[in-house]
């Protein structure tokens, strides 16, 4: 053999070696599937309490009804040309008592009349107690229905007639004009409260801010997003000085991470309608998704770097992707080095309640990536890259639990709908119902408990 030839020998098998060496060997790749199922929304059920001091609805009453008239006539000729004017305003504080779902009270007001005497004209001024009683409820479009009736009347100081020869005691014509006006009276009253308690815009205020995706961990970009489906009420109620119902709104909780979740706002308040009761307490489900992306994008910040060696060999870990295996979780691993091509690991995921993580479990080589692994890198197995990818695998809900109940409880402590009205209340538990692989993400499902109520104070 020639110099030559000699080098040209070795340039070849330089050339083999080298090829050799950067060969990319790829382990078959897990096929990405999904087990079909129809799960079902997971349906939150909050029950709101809701309490109305009667004491508020008085001061809001005598608050709106101050200087203003009840009933006002201005003419000698209405009313079949009668030749009496009327007017009606408040005197005292009205006083209100509660039945039922109909409300009692006394309204003291003062009278002046003026009479038409064809050759002059009288005036005379009285004070009378109407003692009425308002049966309400709220109708399917929020709003406030109420009917008025006047049940008697007590004159406080009875009228008399002013004219040139003396005062004439005319009660009897001021008992006529006063029945005239009592369905007047009635119908200002009915007004003045449905205009002043009607329930629709602060419902359709809550309705439409529940909505809205809270960044609940800017570190973990951790979003909830509620979407109401429905709403009822219960029968209203009294209880002492206070009337009582209970609203109870159907919804759907979803937790993602990542991005700021897309929306579409379901703007329509629904008609309400009544049911009989509602539980004390709010059950809440919460799917909580952990998207492929994400966890990603949390394993590649452990592994993605790292250098393994055994002996001679040594690989570095260029990349790490995920998917679904059905009920397991895929870990494509991007090796280079000693060996060049994707390695793949599989494992259930689950949650571990003490310490409030999913972890993959049993996690490591899949059957594929083995028995090419015992032919051609048989040292990777006794490398501490499968324990090291383990620890990897592990994205921890700790915080967001923590981070949910105190934000939630925080909002519980006293959030104020609008003003005068207040919602208090407690979260009590929040626990973990399954873990599941979605085309899209690895998913746990929250349950909590807790009680809310809200406070209508000050109207």
């Amino acid at each position: 053999m020639t110099a030559k030839t000699g080098l040209f020998f070795l340039a070849i098998v330089f050339f083999f070696t080298f090829c050799k060496s950067a060969k990319i060997t790829d382990a078959p790749k897990p096929p990405e599937n999904y087990n079909p199922t129809s799960e079902p929304p997971l349906v939150s059920n909050i029950t709101i309490p809701v309490s109305i001091a009667v004491a508020d609805i008085q001061n809001s009453l005598n608050r709106n009804l101050s200087g203003k008239a009840l009933y006002e006539d201005l003419s000698f000729t209405d009313n079949g040309n009668d030749g009496l004017m009327l007017n009606v305003w408040k005197s005292q504080d009205i006083t209100l008592f509660l039945s039922g779902n109909t409300i009692k009270y006394r309204v003291p007001l003062k009278l002046w009349m003026k009479k038409d005497l064809l050759v002059t004209d009288a005036e005379a001024d009285a004070e009378l107690a109407l003692n009425m009683k308002t049966t309400f409820g709220i109708k399917e479009d929020w709003s406030l229905g109420t009917l008025t009736e006047v049940e008697y009347h007590e004159w406080l100081a009875k009228p008399k007639l002013k004219t040139g020869i003396g005062s004439i005691n005319i009660e009897t014509l001021a008992n006529l004009a006063l029945n005239r006006s009592k369905k007047n009276i009635s119908q200002t009253l009915d007004r003045i409260v449905s205009q002043q308690f009607t329930l629709k815009p602060y419902v359709q205020e809550v309705w439409t801010a529940l909505q809205e995706p809270i960044l609940l961990d800017s570190l973990y970009r951790m979003w909830v997003k509620t979407t109401p489906t429905g709403i009822a009420m219960t029968p209203i109620t009294t209880y002492g000085d206070v009337i009582r119902t209970k609203i109870a709104v159907e919804c759907l909780n979803d937790v993602t991470f990542g991005e700021k979740p897309w929306f579409r706002e379901n703007s329509s308040l629904p008609n309400l309608r009544y049911i009989d009761d509602a539980p004390d307490e709010f059950q809440v489900r919460v799917a909580t998704d952990v998207p492929f992306a994400e966890a990603e994008r949390m394993a590649k910040n452990t592994m993605v770097g790292q250098v393994f060696e055994s002996g001679k060999n040594k690989v570095k870990v260029e990349d790490i992707q995920l998917w679904g295996n059905n009920e397991r979780l895929v870990v494509n691993s991007k090796l280079s080095g000693s060996f060049n091509g994707n390695i793949y690991f599989i494992g259930r995921p689950e949650f571990n309640p003490q310490k409030n993580q999913i972890e993959v479990k049993d996690l490591d080589f899949h059957v594929d990536t083995r028995n090419l692994l015992h032919r051609t890198a048989s040292w990777l197995f006794q490398g501490t890259i499968k324990n090291q990818m383990k620890k990897a695998m592990a994205f921890p809900l700790d915080e967001d639990i923590r981070e949910l109940k105190s934000s939630v409880q925080q909002s519980l402590n006293r959030y104020e709908l609008s003003p005068g009205v207040l919602l208090t209340g407690t979260l009590d538990s929040v626990t973990v119902e399954n873990t599941k692989i979605t085309p899209t993400s690895i998913r746990v499902n929250l349950f909590s408990k807790g009680k809310v109520n809200v406070d209508v104070k000050g109207l």
